[in-house]
């Protein structure tokens, strides 16, 4: 059903409304794991791997174990976008409700991006948080506030293709 508060650009082929830009900038940032991944794939590509590729994961990732971590706290991120990609007519119901529950995956992938930064300080694998470790800090602080308090969020999940009615064959 469109709402009167968003443009006919927002909703999608079926009529549900599509996550904002915002809302992707959030996913985005929850896979930086995988994108930091794949960067230092590239980068040390050529049979040797300088020393600027590994340092790029050590100014994100300080140890090892908080890489694997955010690694694992993405799971809640592909599980939305899954739902996303199979978001249509005719979609089973763990799909919708996967989708339904958006806000809830997107939060607890902030929390535990929260827990990411200090859970390796806390088991003393590293001996301080950087300045780094604070700015993710107050991002996800940021994103928690954000899913909470706009509504496009809320209206975005709640949204689902309607099925298509059933013909009788006549």
């Amino acid at each position: 059903m469109m709402s009167k508060l968003y443009t006919f650009s927002d909703y999608d082929k079926c009529m549900s409304l599509k996550p904002n830009f915002e809302m992707w900038l959030i996913i985005g940032y929850f896979l930086r794991p995988f994108i930091m991944k794949i960067s230092t794939i590239q980068m040390g590509r050529g049979g040797t791997k300088s020393d600027s590729v590994s340092g790029l994961k050590d100014l994100v990732y300080p140890n090892d174990f908080g890489f694997f971590l955010a690694f694992v706290a993405t799971i809640p991120v592909l599980m939305l976008l899954f739902s996303f990609v199979k978001r249509k007519p005719g979609a089973q119901e763990w799909v919708r409700k996967i989708w339904h529950n958006g806000k809830i995956l997107l939060v607890v992938t902030a929390v535990l991006n929260v827990v990411i930064i200090f859970v390796p300080f806390m088991l003393d694998l590293t001996h301080s948080i950087n300045m780094l470790g604070w700015g993710q800090l107050a991002i996800a602080l940021y994103i928690i506030f954000y899913l909470y308090t706009t509504q496009r969020v809320k209206d975005t999940f709640a949204d689902f293709p309607k099925d298509a009615p059933e013909s009788d064959g006549k």
